[in-house]
């Protein structure tokens, strides 16, 4: 075994140890902790992009990383919200129920034309949660690098010949690996119902190396990429800014979008 896979298995270890022990995990508040990002000059754009953190951030990440820079640079025209979405809303099973009441209602009492949500890592497994339970209320996903369980579960789905021949479906909520990809079985039976997916990863995700690969397979051509690199923030980067520019063909600038 390389020193680098060593390397890796103990991150995994401490990576799971956090989960078990309830004082690495952050109280979950209601309402959400959230920082916005509103249009300088026009008052408000007419679409809503939430950024969901991955476990080991904090949703100032998305400013001190440039993100939201970038957002603005590239003059798209989305409002922007980061909620502090730690591990323990997930592990509350409240997370979905947060983001509806403190983010998503609101953004459409006040008449968001379009929300997104933009997950990486564990928020890119959030994400897939918030549609799950509420696909109407969101116009599209875009999925960073998600985290969508160990290996076992990825391994299990594809000795079975895939995501359409699998059948361990359930619907407990303790098992919340089990229970994302038996939704995203749903979810390749009908995408018609649901808002599109965009998936991006890195070809040498330590984190995730299967899970997001798999869910490609389930996704139109045009809707899933990767680039070389590892579960870290300037892969996150490099793939995230691919999926603006998808969205700035979605979105093209006009003369009074932000810059």
């Amino acid at each position: 075994m390389t020193f680098a896979r060593i390397s890796n298995l103990l991150l995994i270890v401490i990576f799971a140890f956090c989960f078990i022990f309830s004082g690495c995990i952050a109280t979950p508040k209601a309402p959400l902790d959230s920082l916005t990002y509103a249009a300088k000059n026009t008052g408000r754009e007419e679409n809503l992009l939430v950024l969901l953190r991955g476990i080991g951030d904090n949703n100032s990440i998305f400013e001190d990383e440039g993100i939201i820079d970038e957002i603005r640079r590239r003059r798209l025209p989305f409002d922007i919200v980061a909620p502090d979405t730690h591990f323990g809303y997930y592990k509350a099973h409240t997370l979905e129920e947060r983001l509806n009441t403190d983010i998503i209602d609101p953004a459409r009492r006040a008449g968001y034309k379009q929300i997104w949500l933009a997950g990486f890592s564990l928020g890119g497994v959030g994400s897939l949660f918030y549609l799950r339970s509420h696909p109407g209320d969101i116009d599209g996903v875009l999925l960073t690098s998600p985290f969508l369980g160990w290996d076992d579960m990825i391994h299990e789905i594809k000795d079975a010949g895939g995501v359409a021949a699998w059948q361990q479906v359930t619907t407990d909520q303790s098992e919340w690996s089990r229970l994302i990809w038996s939704w995203i079985k749903q979810y390749a039976a009908a995408p018609q119902n649901y808002p599109p997916l965009y998936l991006g990863y890195g070809t040498n995700d330590w984190l995730s190396d299967e899970g997001p690969p798999l869910l490609a397979t389930v996704l139109p051509v045009d809707r899933s990429f990767s680039v070389p690199g590892n579960h870290t923030v300037s892969t996150f980067k490099k793939l995230f800014y691919r999926h603006l520019d998808m969205l700035q063909m979605k979105f093209p600038a006009t003369p009074d979008t932000v810059n």
